[in-house]
């Protein structure tokens, strides 16, 4: 696989993980997911050059990936209480 087909993959997967952990109602969500699509191919197709593509791309996916890591900190932290409120409730 070329390096931009790995890139276009990851971009497209960090979208969509982005846009499916966000809490929204499923027509909501496709359409979020068809916006960064049209987004995303706006993009490609800009003006500029592809250093300067490559770098917004590079800091559109690092801000999926804090979006990502705070929506797995919450997820964590729940399940930290639950488990903290099973287990004082078996008690």
């Amino acid at each position: 696989m070329k390096k931009s087909s790995k890139l276009l993959a990851a971009m497209a997967a960090g979208s969509v993980l982005g846009v499916l952990f966000a809490p929204a109602k499923g027509s909501d969500t496709r359409k979020k997911i068809d916006d960064q699509a049209k987004k995303l191919k706006k993009l490609l197709r800009g003006r500029g050059s592809s250093k300067e593509q490559l770098t917004m791309v590079k800091e559109k996916l690092e801000k999926h990936k804090e979006r990502l890591e705070k929506h797995l900190q919450k997820i964590n932290s729940r399940i930290a209480e639950y488990d903290t409120e099973t287990s004082s409730e078996s008690n």
